[in-house]
Protein backbone atom coordinates (compact mmCIF):
# COMPACT_ATOMS: atom_id res chain seq x y z
CA UNK A 1 0.00 0.00 0.00
CA UNK A 2 1.47 3.40 -0.97
CA UNK A 3 2.26 5.76 1.87
CA UNK A 4 2.68 9.49 2.19
CA UNK A 5 6.42 9.56 2.69
CA UNK A 6 6.47 12.35 5.24
CA UNK A 7 5.14 13.45 8.57
CA UNK A 8 1.71 14.95 9.12
CA UNK A 9 1.01 16.61 12.46
CA UNK A 10 -2.19 18.21 13.70
CA UNK A 11 -1.68 20.66 16.56
CA UNK A 12 -4.80 21.88 18.32
CA UNK A 13 -5.55 24.10 21.28
CA UNK A 14 -7.24 22.37 24.19
CA UNK A 15 -7.94 18.84 25.29
CA UNK A 16 -10.71 16.83 23.72
CA UNK A 17 -13.39 16.85 26.43
CA UNK A 18 -16.25 14.88 24.89
CA UNK A 19 -15.69 11.12 24.88
CA UNK A 20 -17.51 10.57 21.58
CA UNK A 21 -15.24 13.06 19.78
CA UNK A 22 -12.19 11.48 21.47
CA UNK A 23 -13.30 8.05 20.27
CA UNK A 24 -13.60 9.35 16.70
CA UNK A 25 -10.18 11.02 16.90
CA UNK A 26 -8.56 7.86 18.19
CA UNK A 27 -10.13 5.87 15.36
CA UNK A 28 -8.93 8.23 12.61
CA UNK A 29 -5.50 8.57 14.22
CA UNK A 30 -5.14 4.78 14.13
CA UNK A 31 -6.34 4.63 10.49
CA UNK A 32 -3.92 7.37 9.42
CA UNK A 33 -1.02 5.38 10.85
CA UNK A 34 -1.45 2.94 7.95
CA UNK A 35 -0.57 5.65 5.45
CA UNK A 36 1.83 8.14 6.99
CA UNK A 37 3.69 9.11 10.12
CA UNK A 38 0.92 10.95 11.94
CA UNK A 39 0.83 12.77 15.25
CA UNK A 40 -1.88 14.69 17.07
CA UNK A 41 -0.66 17.24 19.61
CA UNK A 42 -2.92 19.12 22.01
CA UNK A 43 -1.58 22.31 23.60
CA UNK A 44 -3.01 23.85 26.73
CA UNK A 45 -5.81 26.35 26.26
CA UNK A 46 -5.57 29.70 28.05
CA UNK A 47 -9.15 30.95 27.64
CA UNK A 48 -11.12 31.00 30.89
CA UNK A 49 -7.98 30.93 33.02
CA UNK A 50 -8.14 34.59 33.98
CA UNK A 51 -6.40 35.88 30.88
CA UNK A 52 -8.05 38.47 28.63
CA UNK A 53 -8.92 36.95 25.24
CA UNK A 54 -6.06 38.74 23.43
CA UNK A 55 -3.50 37.52 25.97
CA UNK A 56 -4.95 33.99 25.86
CA UNK A 57 -4.72 34.03 22.05
CA UNK A 58 -1.05 35.05 22.24
CA UNK A 59 -0.27 32.41 24.86
CA UNK A 60 -2.03 29.68 22.86
CA UNK A 61 -0.32 30.86 19.67
CA UNK A 62 3.10 30.61 21.29
CA UNK A 63 2.26 27.06 22.39
CA UNK A 64 1.10 26.12 18.87
CA UNK A 65 4.29 27.45 17.30
CA UNK A 66 6.46 25.76 19.92
CA UNK A 67 4.73 22.42 19.24
CA UNK A 68 5.17 22.95 15.48
CA UNK A 69 8.95 23.27 15.64
CA UNK A 70 10.44 20.87 13.16
CA UNK A 71 7.58 21.20 10.67
CA UNK A 72 8.67 22.53 7.30
CA UNK A 73 5.21 23.81 6.37
CA UNK A 74 2.60 25.35 8.68
CA UNK A 75 -1.04 25.37 7.59
CA UNK A 76 -3.58 27.23 9.70
CA UNK A 77 -7.21 26.19 9.57
CA UNK A 78 -9.23 29.40 9.43
CA UNK A 79 -12.71 30.38 8.36
CA UNK A 80 -11.29 32.55 5.57
CA UNK A 81 -8.74 30.06 4.27
CA UNK A 82 -8.74 28.43 0.87
CA UNK A 83 -11.39 25.75 0.43
CA UNK A 84 -10.71 22.48 -1.34
CA UNK A 85 -13.04 19.59 -2.11
CA UNK A 86 -11.88 16.16 -0.95
CA UNK A 87 -10.13 15.06 -4.20
CA UNK A 88 -8.29 18.39 -4.45
CA UNK A 89 -7.38 18.17 -0.76
CA UNK A 90 -5.93 14.69 -1.38
CA UNK A 91 -3.73 16.04 -4.18
CA UNK A 92 -2.81 19.06 -2.05
CA UNK A 93 -1.82 16.82 0.87
CA UNK A 94 0.28 14.57 -1.34
CA UNK A 95 2.07 17.57 -2.86
CA UNK A 96 2.70 19.22 0.52
CA UNK A 97 4.15 16.06 2.02
CA UNK A 98 6.25 15.31 -1.06
CA UNK A 99 7.69 18.84 -1.27
CA UNK A 100 8.04 19.73 2.43
CA UNK A 101 8.30 16.35 4.17
CA UNK A 102 7.01 17.52 7.55
CA UNK A 103 3.77 19.49 7.57
CA UNK A 104 1.64 20.70 10.45
CA UNK A 105 -2.01 21.73 10.49
CA UNK A 106 -2.84 24.20 13.27
CA UNK A 107 -6.26 24.50 14.90
CA UNK A 108 -6.83 27.50 17.16
CA UNK A 109 -8.96 27.71 20.25
CA UNK A 110 -12.26 29.62 20.49
CA UNK A 111 -10.59 33.04 20.28
CA UNK A 112 -8.81 32.17 17.03
CA UNK A 113 -5.22 32.70 15.92
CA UNK A 114 -3.03 35.63 16.89
CA UNK A 115 -1.62 37.69 14.04
CA UNK A 116 1.82 36.36 14.99
CA UNK A 117 0.75 32.77 14.30
CA UNK A 118 -0.92 33.63 11.01
CA UNK A 119 2.18 35.57 9.94
CA UNK A 120 4.31 32.47 10.56
CA UNK A 121 1.97 30.10 8.74
CA UNK A 122 2.65 29.37 5.12
CA UNK A 123 -0.98 28.96 4.17
CA UNK A 124 -4.55 29.03 5.45
CA UNK A 125 -7.18 26.43 4.63
CA UNK A 126 -10.85 26.33 5.55
CA UNK A 127 -12.78 23.16 6.29
CA UNK A 128 -16.06 24.87 5.41
CA UNK A 129 -17.71 28.26 5.34
CA UNK A 130 -19.76 26.97 8.28
CA UNK A 131 -18.57 27.36 11.87
CA UNK A 132 -17.86 24.21 13.90
CA UNK A 133 -16.96 23.65 17.53
CA UNK A 134 -13.18 23.29 17.74
CA UNK A 135 -13.46 19.68 18.89
CA UNK A 136 -15.57 18.80 15.86
CA UNK A 137 -13.19 20.67 13.53
CA UNK A 138 -10.43 18.38 14.79
CA UNK A 139 -12.49 15.29 13.96
CA UNK A 140 -13.42 16.66 10.53
CA UNK A 141 -9.77 17.40 9.71
CA UNK A 142 -8.63 13.90 10.71
CA UNK A 143 -11.47 12.37 8.72
CA UNK A 144 -10.49 14.43 5.66
CA UNK A 145 -6.84 13.43 6.07
CA UNK A 146 -7.91 9.78 6.18
CA UNK A 147 -10.26 10.28 3.22
CA UNK A 148 -7.38 11.88 1.28
CA UNK A 149 -5.22 8.83 1.93
CA UNK A 150 -7.96 6.50 0.67
CA UNK A 151 -8.44 8.65 -2.43
CA UNK A 152 -4.71 8.60 -3.15
CA UNK A 153 -4.71 4.81 -2.74
CA UNK A 154 -7.87 4.37 -4.84
CA UNK A 155 -9.67 2.67 -1.97
CA UNK A 156 -13.45 2.49 -1.63
CA UNK A 157 -13.92 4.56 1.55
CA UNK A 158 -14.27 7.91 -0.22
CA UNK A 159 -17.08 6.90 -2.57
Amino acid sequence: MPHLSGHVTVIAVGKMRKSHWKTALDDYEKRLGRYTTFKLIEVKDAVGRGWPDAAAMEKEGAALLQAAQGAHRLIALTENGRQLDSPRFANYLQRQVRVYGRIAFLIAGPTGFSDNVLDQCDEQLSLSPMTFPHELARVILLEQLYRACTILNREKYHK
